[in-house]
């Protein structure tokens, strides 16, 4: 066989790579046990990542008062969902309600404006409840509590990364980065909200 004959056979295979195959959506770090996989949860699933990362970038954008409030109300409320989860274990969100939300979140961050505190912990609180349930449901078994326990940990990590970097990010450059970075969940949220279910 030449050359050009198997790189001509080469050329008519290859669009065989592209064809579609199996997609794991939830075994994208291999079988790390409940704990690791609850823990990283928020960076598996666009339901929690969304969420989360809106709500740490428009806190982000708070007077740090509210930020003291909100962040143990989020825990809380994401603890409540996960014991309760359980209780409804067929209660599954849709990307949609999570991604609305996230888009919500996202706009009072582009807005940019200081809220009551009491406000911001009514929406720490909305979101910890959706982000507890927005996780697999955990059970009352060995496994079942350490996955809960890492999902609500994954939450708080990641909650607290990105409102970190957003916070750095206003530190360095201003409030602008902070907006941009609003605007960002926003574009990511509105193009969520409206994939076919």
């Amino acid at each position: 066989m030449s050359i050009g004959t198997a790189a001509r056979r080469a050329l008519l295979a290859a669009p065989l790579l592209a064809l579609p195959g199996a997609a794991s959506a939830h075994n994208a770090f291999g079988d790390l046990g409940p704990f690791y996989a609850g823990l990283l949860h928020p960076l598996m699933a666009p339901e929690q990542t969304l969420l989360l990362a809106a709500l740490a970038i428009f806190l982000a954008r708070q007077p740090i008062a509210n930020v003291r409030i909100a962040l143990p109300v989020l825990l809380l409320a994401s603890a409540a969902a996960i014991i309760l989860h359980p209780l409804w274990p067929a209660t599954s969100l849709p990307l949609r309600v999570t991604a609305l939300s996230a888009l919500l979140l996202g706009a009072l961050a582009l807005w940019g404006a200081a809220l009551p505190r009491a406000l911001v912990a009514v929406l720490a609180a909305a979101t910890g409840a959706l982000a507890g349930l927005a996780g697999d449901p955990a059970g009352l078994s060995q496994q079942g509590l350490l996955s809960g326990l890492g999902g609500l940990l994954g939450i708080a990590a990641f909650s607290l990364l990105v409102w970190g970097i957003a916070d750095i990010a206003q530190a360095k450059l201003g409030r602008v980065a902070g907006a941009v970075l609003a605007s960002w969940v926003v574009a990511m949220s509105a193009m969520a909200a409206v994939l076919p279910a």
